[in-house]
C-alpha cells in the first residue's frame, strides 16, 4: 500500500505541476499596430494676387492691373474690403460674401439682390467712371469702383 500511495502522490504532483504551468488558453499573439498614412496632394499653385491701387495707404500710385483682370472684393464683418478699387475698362470686380448672412451689391448700373454666404458676384466694367455701390440690407456698407480708360 505504501507503494500505491507513493505512485498516487507522484501522479498528483505531476498533475499539479502541469496544471499550474498551463491554464488551458493559447498564448496571446503579439500584434504590432500598423499606422496607415494617406498621402495628401500638395497644392503647388501660386495664389492669385490682383494689385489694387490704394494711394491713401501708401502715398504712391502702384501699377494698375492689366486689362481683363479680376479684382477681388471680400465682404466680411459687414464691410466691403477693399472699400475702393481702381481698375481699367475691361476689368472685372468679383465680390465674395465671407459673412454668415446674405448681402447685396447694389449700384446704379450693376448689382445682385441676394448674395448668400460663400457666394460670389462678378461684374465686367466696360465704361470709365466712378461707380458707387452699397448693401441694401446693411446701408452703412458702401464701396466704390473707379474705372479708368484702358490705354
Amino acid at each position: 500500500m505504501k507503494q500505491e500511495l507513493v505512485i498516487l502522490l507522484i501522479l498528483c504532483s505531476v498533475l499539479l505541476v502541469v496544471g499550474c504551468a498551463e491554464d488551458g488558453t493559447e498564448p496571446a499573439e503579439t500584434v504590432t499596430p500598423v499606422e496607415t498614412v494617406t498621402p495628401v496632394e500638395e497644392d503647388t499653385s501660386e495664389p492669385v494676387v490682383t494689385p489694387v491701387r490704394d494711394e491713401a495707404a501708401t502715398g504712391e500710385t502702384p501699377a494698375l492691373p492689366v486689362s481683363g483682370e479680376t479684382v477681388e472684393v471680400m465682404i466680411e464683418d459687414n464691410a466691403f474690403d477693399p472699400a475702393t478699387v481702381n481698375i481699367f475698362t475691361g476689368d472685372t470686380v468679383r465680390w465674395t460674401n465671407l459673412d454668415s448672412t446674405p448681402h447685396t451689391v447694389t449700384g446704379a448700373t450693376f448689382g445682385i439682390n441676394n448674395l448668400n454666404p460663400g457666394a460670389s458676384y462678378e461684374f465686367l466694367f466696360t465704361d470709365p467712371g466712378t461707380y458707387e455701390y452699397y448693401c441694401e440690407i446693411h446701408p452703412s456698407m458702401e464701396g466704390t469702383v473707379i474705372v479708368e480708360e484702358n490705354e
